[in-house]
């Protein structure tokens, strides 16, 4: 399909294991184009993918450490994360984060958590507590069917 409605599109997570990532994308057969967001004091958790990303900050900051690198980004700033790089983005204490999203799709959307231990984003201490509810149960919930698929496997 060549035309897109964002408003009118599912949403979805984007990394549920690791990231607070929510938003739309369209996948063509070369590239996902996407608009997502992370509320605020919450992201991702350093985790990795094959493929080539970059952002677009559309509305507030986000706190980027690319392979051990820092920087804060600001609205309209453009953040390039090579393959395989070592990565993690948070949404600032004071407001939640829009960016636009650009990825080849030889991999997909979600990456791989560098601590595949842990299940579940970054949650800061100046969340809204209902948005750590909100992503506490999706870890949680996730954590139990990663489980489940170990008991099954085992037996």
């Amino acid at each position: 399909m060549p035309f897109y409605n964002p408003k009118t599109m599912k949403r979805n997570l984007a990394g549920e294991s690791y990231s607070t990532s929510e938003g739309v994308w369209a996948d063509g057969d070369k590239m996902l184009f996407g608009i997502i967001d992370k509320p605020a004091g919450t992201g991702s958790r350093p985790h990795r993918h094959p493929n080539e990303q970059f952002i677009f900050v559309q509305k507030g900051r986000l706190k980027a450490m690319i392979d051990g690198k820092r920087k804060t980004v600001q609205t309209g700033g453009i953040i390039h994360i090579p393959a395989n790089s070592l990565h993690s983005m948070v949404a600032t204490d004071d407001e939640d984060v829009i960016f636009i999203v650009a990825k080849d799709n030889s991999w997909g959307i979600e990456g791989i958590p560098e601590d595949q231990s842990i299940f579940g984003a970054h949650i800061g201490k100046s969340a809204k507590k209902e948005v750590a509810e909100k992503y506490i149960k999706i870890a949680e919930k996730g954590k139990s069917s990663k489980q489940k698929k170990k008991t099954k496997g085992s037996k």
